[in-house]
C-alpha cells in the first residue's frame, strides 16, 4: 500500500499485490495544466511565457515538463525553457540567472523538499520576480514548514499537488491533532494517515489476514472514509482512479486552497503583488 510515492511506474507493472491510494505525476500534472489555465483565463490570460525548472535524478520531473509543454500549447502559452537539475542540488544561482535573463511571465518548478527551498530562497534574494510561481508536486511549495520559516520567500506561491479536503471535519480534527503534537500537517502524514485507514478497511472486509483476501478487498473497496477530495474508492490496475490533487497559494501565514472551485476557501492572488 502506497501513500506518497507518484512514480506511475508503481502501478503499471502488473503487480497485483501494490496498490496506490492517491494520485501519480500524471495526473497531477495533468489537474495542474487544467488548474492553471482556469486560474489564468479568470485573470484575463495575462500568461504568454512560462519557464519550467525540474529535477532530473528520479524522472517525475521530466514528465511533468512533457505534460505542461504539451498541455499548455494549445491555450498559446510558450515554454520557453526548461531547466533541469540534478538531486540533490546545492546551487540554483545559474538556474535562476537564466531565468532573470529569460524573464518568462510564470515559473513552474517541480523539486523535492531540500532543492524547493533552496530554489525559491534563491529566487528572492535576486530579486527575481515573475507574475507568478506555480508548482506542480513543488516540493517546499506547500509545505508549512517552508512557510513558517521563510515567509517571504513563500509568500504567494502556488502549488498542484496532495492536499487533504480542507471542507472535511475528520481532515481539520487530524490537523489540528498534528499540530498540536508539534508536528507540520504535510503529505507524510495524512497520506500516510489515509494509507493505513484504507489498509485497516480492506483487512476488516477481508475478515481475516489471508493476503489473497485482503488484495482482493483491497481491489474492490469502494471506501468512502477518507479524508482526501477523492470520492468512494475506485481501483483500477492498483490505482486508485479517483485520487486527485488540490492547487494551493501560500497567502499571509497560511497555505489556502484555491483551485479546484469546489475545495477552494479564497481565490487565487493572480498576477502575485510585486
Amino acid at each position: 500500500m502506497v501513500d506518497v510515492g507518484v512514480s506511475d511506474k508503481i502501478v503499471t507493472r502488473g503487480l497485483e499485490n501494490t496498490f496506490r491510494f492517491g494520485p501519480g505525476f500524471g495526473a497531477i500534472t495533468k489537474a495542474g495544466v487544467e488548474s492553471f489555465l482556469a486560474i489564468n483565463e479568470a485573470s484575463g490570460s495575462p500568461t504568454k511565457t512560462v519557464a519550467i525548472v525540474n529535477e532530473e535524478t528520479t524522472g517525475f520531473g521530466a514528465g511533468i515538463a512533457g505534460i505542461m509543454t504539451a498541455g499548455l500549447a494549445p491555450a498559446g502559452i510558450e515554454v520557453v525553457e526548461v531547466l533541469s537539475h540534478p538531486t540533490p542540488s546545492k546551487d540554483f544561482s545559474n538556474i535562476v540567472l537564466k531565468l532573470k535573463e529569460i524573464d518568462p511571465d510564470v515559473l513552474i518548478p517541480s523539486h523535492y523538499y531540500n532543492e524547493g527551498v533552496l530554489f525559491l530562497r534563491t529566487l528572492q534574494r535576486q530579486k527575481v520576480q515573475p507574475k507568478a510561481i506555480y508548482s506542480v508536486l513543488g516540493g517546499a511549495s506547500s509545505q508549512y514548514r517552508f512557510v513558517s520559516e521563510f515567509p517571504d520567500a513563500a509568500q504567494y506561491v502556488m502549488d498542484c499537488n496532495h492536499w487533504f479536503d480542507p471542507t472535511n471535519s475528520a481532515a481539520l480534527a487530524l490537523q489540528a491533532k498534528t499540530n498540536a503534537d508539534g508536528l507540520h500537517f504535510n503529505y507524510e502524514v495524512f497520506l500516510a494517515y489515509t494509507a493505513m485507514m484504507f489498509t485497516a478497511d480492506a483487512i476488516e472486509r477481508a475478515g481475516s489476514g489471508d493476503r489473497s483476501a485482503i488484495m482482493e478487498a483491497m481491489a474492490s473497496s469502494i471506501w468512502e472514509g477518507s479524508i482526501m477530495p477523492y470520492g468512494a474508492t475506485a481501483m483500477d490496475a492498483g490505482q486508485n482512479t479517483g485520487a486527485r490533487p488540490l492547487v494551493t497559494q501560500v497567502i499571509g501565514s497560511d497555505i489556502n486552497v484555491v483551485a479546484p472551485a469546489e475545495y477552494a476557501g479564497t481565490s487565487a492572488v493572480f498576477p502575485r503583488p510585486a
